[in-house]
């Protein structure tokens, strides 16, 4: 690979800032390209320099590219005349941008571009980036990026592309079909720059420059060779680290301290004499094809051949005998010191009991069987079902949840109601559960609307399915509720990745229990107290989350004075120790500004986490918490850190901590819920 010394290529980018920006100014050599700042009205039409040959396409009309662009950027048909478009495609899983060298004397640089992008085939909510840009000054950055949750991030900002834009509007579908883009970046003061995105002529984002962190000039990247660091430049491609990029550029229109923020998409053509109106057409260039498989795994261990590799393939969670190592948990190879496997059984009547060598051989049937306010005993087995619990007031109690798991394959779209293993709605018949949506919830809870449970592994390997594939969804929950008054859950382990246990709504009592995962893990917005718990974080790149806390959730009317909150009181926090090796900010958040896209209350309710008591490990972020977005900021939540012990105690020392009267609150468990917590629900 070839590679240019950062010394020298700085040196070349400083001798173009001094030259005189006539139509007439003298290139720069240099051994592997020409850097000529570009100037004025810079159009660059796909096919118009090489139909062949991208690099050389892109090259002529002043752009560079990085080694590895061959995979990355190509010239399609447009189905039209010979007319040729600019596809981007990084769904390879390694980033790469094109680059355009500036002067540094630039007051504003305008981006502007046709594109359309596509959705994943496999999660049709979920859009791929469509674009990413950013100018760099010096060490000042501006950035404009859409990412796979339909939202547009800049350094410090974001905004959800929404008819209001807020989590409750109805999402607007940017990629499906072509818009035309701009991107204006004020740049004038390097410290003080702004960008905005202009999407088919409405504001859809604004933000402000960041100070960027590179070392040294200009460089070449290791491994991908787009253009980083200190230095003047105009960044296009994909470069975030999210690598699902994709999209097709009908044009790009770089315009250097001319004003076009308000000129129509006519009146630009007529400066360039180019119709930038009209969209093309690439039908004959097939988007994104599907990676899945078509059938999901049948067993609870994944075999080679159901998931399309080869007979070597072994299944890293694989649980043999049907019984949990529990000293080495499947998928993390954790260990959980909090869960008993010889359970005393609660002295309550089983109205049903299932298993191999009894009358209900799922749990599924043993409820639509039982009358509601039951107790259903279940037998050790692996249970391969995805449960939509209806019926009020059921009881599930196993006998070891080492060898009783309920399990599956649930991680199959972009939403979060699509991936729940187990989900216990008592909601009325009808009523909207996606998040964000508002619903008429009755004053009052139902007669018996508790879910209990005991003794009961919930495993949804989804997430570890979708790795396998290529997928990248791992929204994966074990257990749901909606709807629920009240819960008690006692020894149980819950195995998952993002979202692993979503309590929209309730108040719930957890104890002994054993919950993992990497991103906002626990989320929803019940009350609940987890009393002597083991939480353990997942390696996740970009640092792990465990709560995304929503301010009280469609709760019932009734119950609302005892919206406390997330509760963790005499915890154990840990995490992989990956997470441990990685730098500051890329390790672990205890959780991060409330949650709006799950509240259907007004947006001046706030999340609650508090940690009493918590023996933490050392793989915790000096920043504790997270905003959520610039709206939903920590300083907004109520979040406490009390008693702290452990490894990781110290860095808990600039957390808020609890008052007297907040204490006093917070260490009585029927004070934080309104009830005495029993596995035996009085109606």
């Amino acid at each position: 690979m070839k590679k240019i010394n950062r010394a020298a290529v700085a040196s070349l980018i400083a001798a173009g800032a001094m030259l005189a920006l006539s139509c007439g100014q003298k290139k720069v050599a240099n051994t592997r390209e020409s850097f000529t700042p570009t100037q004025g009205w810079n159009l660059y039409m796909p096919g118009t320099n090489n139909k062949d040959d991208v690099r050389d396409d892109l090259a002529k009309s002043g752009w560079l590219t990085g080694d590895k662009y061959a995979p990355h950027f190509s010239l399609v048909d447009a189905d039209e005349g010979g007319r040729k478009v600019l596809k981007l495609n990084t769904l390879d899983g390694v980033n790469d941008a094109i680059v355009l060298p500036l002067s540094g004397n630039e007051k504003k640089v305008s981006l502007m571009f046709k594109a359309q992008g596509a959705v994943d085939p496999d999660k049709t909510t979920t859009p791929f980036g469509i674009l990413y840009a950013f100018v760099q000054k010096g060490g000042y950055q501006t950035l404009l990026r859409h990412n796979s949750s339909n939202q547009i991030k800049g350094s410090k900002n974001q905004s959800r592309l929404t008819e209001d834009g807020k989590s409750s509007g109805k999402k607007i579908d940017i990629v499906s079909d072509w818009h035309d883009y701009i991107m204006v970046f004020d740049v004038a003061n390097p410290e003080a720059m702004t960008a905005k995105l202009i999407i088919d002529g409405v504001v859809r984002h604004e933000d402000i420059c960041k100070k960027t962190n590179n070392d040294g000039a200009l460089d070449f990247a290791d491994g991908s060779s787009y253009l980083i660091g200190d230095g003047n430049y105009l960044e296009f491609g994909e470069n975030d680290g999210s690598t699902n990029g994709f999209g097709r550029y009908a044009y790009l229109l770089v315009v250097v301290d001319d004003d076009i923020e308000n000129m129509s998409v006519e009146e630009i053509g007529k400066k360039v004499n180019a119709d930038l109106a009209k969209a093309p057409s690439c039908t004959k260039d097939p988007g994104p094809q599907s990676k899945r498989p078509a059938k999901k795994p049948a067993g609870i261990n994944m075999q080679a051949a159901e998931i399309g590799k080869p007979d070597s393939y072994v299944d890293r969670s694989a649980i043999e005998n049907g019984t949990i190592d529990l000293s080495c948990l499947p998928y993390s190879q954790n260990e959980t010191k909090i869960i008993s496997t010889a359970p005393a059984l609660p002295k309550i009547e089983f109205a049903a009991k299932v298993g191999e060598n009894e009358q209900y051989k799922t749990i599924a049937s043993a409820i639509e069987a039982v009358p509601e306010g039951s107790a259903i005993l279940i037998q050790p087995g692996l249970y391969y079902e995805k449960l939509v619990i209806t019926k009020p007031g059921i009881t599930l109690v196993g006998t070891n949840p080492a060898n009783t798991i309920i399990y599956g394959y649930e991680a199959d779209t972009g939403g979060i109601d699509g991936n729940i293993l187990v989900e216990v709605n008592y909601l009325p018949k009808g009523t909207k559960t996606e998040p964000g949506a508002s619903a008429s919830i009755p004053e009052k809870p139902a007669e018996n609307a508790y879910f209990n449970a005991a003794n009961i592994t919930f495993y949804n390997k989804g997430a570890e399915w979708n790795k396998q594939w290529g997928g990248a969804e791992r929204r994966s929950e074990t257990l749901g509720l909606k709807g629920v008054d009240k819960s008690y859950i006692e020894n149980c382990v819950f195995l998952g990745q993002q979202d692993t246990i979503y309590f929209r709504s309730g108040r719930i009592y957890m104890k002994n229990c054993y919950i993992e995962g990497d991103v906002d893990y626990i989320c929803g917005g019940a009350t609940t107290v987890f009393d002597n718990c083991h939480i353990h974080t997942l390696p996740y790149a970009n640092g792990g989350i465990i709560v995304a806390a929503a301010s009280a959730d469609t709760g019932y009317s009734s119950t609302a004075q005892f919206a406390n909150g997330y509760v963790f009181k005499n915890c154990l926090i840990t995490a992989d120790d990956q997470q441990l090796e990685q730098k500051d900010g890329k390790r672990v958040t205890l959780g991060r500004g409330t949650w709006v896209g799950g509240s259907a209350t007004k947006d001046s309710s706030t999340g609650k986490i508090v940690y009493i008591g918590c023996d933490f490990g050392q793989a915790l972020n000096t920043k504790l918490w997270n905003d959520w977005d610039s709206t939903n900021t920590v300083e907004k939540a109520f979040f406490r850190v009390h008693g702290a012990k452990g490894e990781g105690a110290s860095v808990t020392s600039s957390a808020a901590d609890l008052t007297a009267e907040e204490l006093a609150l917070y260490s009585d468990n029927e004070k934080i819920l309104g009830f005495v917590p029993s596995l035996v629900m009085s109606k």
